[in-house]
Parts: C-alpha cells; sequence; structure tokens
C-alpha cells in the first residue's frame, strides 16, 4: 500500500518576504540588486532566501525583464571529447555572467539538430551558440524564428548570408601545417579524412587541402566518412589495404577523435603506424600523446573556443556588435608521423 506524499508547495516571494520582516517589494529590490533597501535588509533578505530554499521563477523573470536568464549550446557530436572542452569554457564564461546553459547534441544528425533548435526555440532561450552540420537550417531557423543572438562555432563558411557572430579555428592554416609538415618527410602520397560534404560545416579544411597538394604537386585524395569512430575505422580501413604502390602514405584528420580510429584502422590491415603510414590529428587532446606511437596533431585551446563563443553571445545580448573570433592552430610533432 502506498501513501501519498503531500505536495509541497513552492516557495515563493513572499515567503521570503515574511521570513526576512519585510515587504515582497523590498524582498524583490534586495534579492535583484536594485537600490531602496540597505545592506542589512538586504543581508536578512538573502539569509531568509537561503534558509527556505528560494529559486525565482522563471516566468516571471522573464516577463519582467524580457529574458529567460539562460543560453543554448548545440554541439556536433558529444562522442568526440574535443567539445567537452568547449561546453566547460562555454559553460563557465555563462556562469559568471550569471547565465544558464543548456545543452544538446546533434549527432551529426540535422533531424536532431532541427529539433533541438525547436526546443531551445520553445524554452525562449536568449541567445544559441551552434556548432552546425552542413546543408543544415538551424542558423537561418533560429534566426528568422527568434532574432536573439547566433554565435557559429567552427563553421566560418556556413551560412554565408547571414550576418551572425562566429568563432573559429584558423583551418586553412591548420591544414597548411599537416600538408607542409609530411611534405617535408617526404610524402608523395597524401589523404584528409573529412565528413561528406552534406554533414560538413568546414569545407574551407577540404578546399585548403586541395590547393595545398596541387601546388606543391603531390596526389591528394579526400576520404569521405561519418565522423563516428566506428564507421571511420572502416572506411579508413579498406584505403590501407589497397595497393600499397599507389595507397596513401599519410592521412590528416579533422580531430583527434577521428585520427584515434585510425591506429584501430592500422592494427586490423596490419599497417604500423609511424612506420608504414603517417597520421596527424587535430585538437591535441590530452589523451593523444599517449597513443603508440604518441599522435601528431595540430593543437587548438578548445576551452577558449567556447569562451570565445559565450562572450560572444553576451556581447550582444548586452547591446554590443556582433564579432568574429580565429582561434590560432599550432603543429605539434610526435611519433606518429615519420619520413618515407
Amino acid at each position: 500500500m502506498t501513501v501519498d506524499q503531500p505536495h509541497r508547495r513552492r516557495v515563493s516571494l513572499a515567503d521570503v518576504a515574511r521570513e526576512a520582516g519585510v515587504s515582497t517589494s523590498a524582498a524583490s529590490f534586495a534579492l535583484n540588486g536594485r537600490t531602496g533597501v540597505s545592506e542589512p535588509v538586504r543581508a536578512r533578505v538573502k539569509a531568509a532566501a537561503e534558509l527556505l530554499g528560494y529559486v525565482p521563477w522563471n516566468s516571471a523573470v522573464a516577463l519582467r525583464t524580457g529574458r529567460s536568464g539562460a543560453v543554448a549550446l548545440l554541439i556536433r557530436n558529444l562522442r568526440n571529447p574535443f567539445f567537452l572542452d568547449v561546453i566547460n569554457g562555454f559553460d563557465a564564461t555563462c556562469a559568471t555572467a550569471g547565465l544558464g546553459v543548456i545543452i544538446g547534441s546533434a549527432d551529426y544528425s540535422s533531424d536532431r539538430e532541427r529539433e533541438l533548435v525547436s526546443t531551445f526555440i520553445a524554452r525562449e532561450a536568449d541567445g544559441l551558440a551552434l556548432a552546425p552540420i552542413g546543408g543544415g537550417d538551424a542558423a537561418a531557423r533560429w534566426q528568422k524564428s527568434t532574432g536573439k543572438p547566433l554565435v557559429l562555432i567552427n563553421a566560418a563558411n556556413h551560412s554565408p548570408q547571414l550576418d551572425v557572430s562566429r568563432v573559429h579555428v584558423d583551418s586553412e592554416s591548420a591544414v597548411r601545417q599537416a600538408v607542409d609538415h609530411l611534405r617535408e618527410l617526404g610524402h608523395r602520397r597524401i589523404a584528409i579524412v573529412a565528413a561528406p560534404h552534406d554533414r560538413s560545416a568546414d569545407d574551407e579544411r577540404v578546399d585548403t587541402f586541395r590547393v595545398e597538394v596541387a601546388r606543391h604537386r603531390l596526389e591528394g585524395r579526400v576520404v569521405e566518412t561519418a565522423m563516428q569512430h566506428d564507421r571511420a575505422a572502416e572506411v579508413v580501413g579498406a584505403v590501407m589495404r589497397e595497393d600499397p604502390a599507389t595507397r596513401p602514405t599519410a592521412y590528416i584528420t579533422n580531430s583527434d577523435y577521428i585520427a584515434s580510429a585510425l591506429y584501430f584502422a592500422a592494427a586490423e590491415a596490419g599497417v604500423r603506424v609511424g612506420e608504414d603510414i603517417s597520421i596527424v590529428g587535430h585538437d591535441d587532446l590530452s589523451t593523444s600523446r599517449l597513443l603508440a606511437p604518441a599522435l601528431s596533431t595540430v593543437a587548438v585551446d578548445r576551452f577558449e573556443i567556447g569562451v570565445a563563443a559565450a562572450t560572444l553571445l553576451i556581447q550582444e545580448l548586452d547591446g554590443g556588435e556582433r564579432d568574429t573570433v580565429v582561434i590560432p592552430a599550432t603543429l605539434v610533432p610526435r611519433g606518429s608521423s615519420s619520413a618515407v
């Protein structure tokens, strides 16, 4: 037999005022940092709110200020540890500004991306930071439906018709450094592993790769694969099992997460990383130096990407201008890349 628990009424501002022995308006002024109450009264009201466990009603705050007090962050793929650092930087910056954060992962699905944007719109998020999927209309949908601040992450050329803030890695420099590094090691057949065109929001990486291999008269190859670990290992593994006389001797990836999949592929294909083939990743995750051999990669400040995205959103919420922040990239050579 179950016994119904009595429903506990939510603590109201009036309850806080009663506990502190002040009027409801004085309690409101005290909790919202407004003038009109003394510091002893403010301290007494805050102590009462803490004692009672008072949490402001978002709907009431929204009606009064026109804001929900929360912003949204929508990323492509939570499986990639890169985005964990982005989330940390974004959340820490928003917390300092007194903003809550709603987080979603599209997992490279345009349908899921669309659903999440609709959810963020329905929850009246004050702004959106979006790492979009290529070919998706999430950015345009948000801007058309809300007109609220939007920041695009790692999507320098995505939705060029939209006048929005952007923060992205200097992808062109990252690819040039990787190609130059492998070329100087004597590699002539180089592949870049990339998302399919209709799922990629950073096509400038592939475009730069094609320009660089043509400029240096190298044999370049674009290997398209879904950005999931197992799928990438399967697709690139098939390439590694081709004729050794013609297959790529070096691979450039768009993340250390996908680069680690190439280690699995190489093991399955009987190919030795750092000897038979070279691999250059992107992101410089803390675990990448622990691979055997340690992964050559392009280091970027992932935390700073999140900080910059949040800062740009807050800047617009405060009436500031739209802006673009470019995060530098630096090649870190390790054992996974070696001379032919």
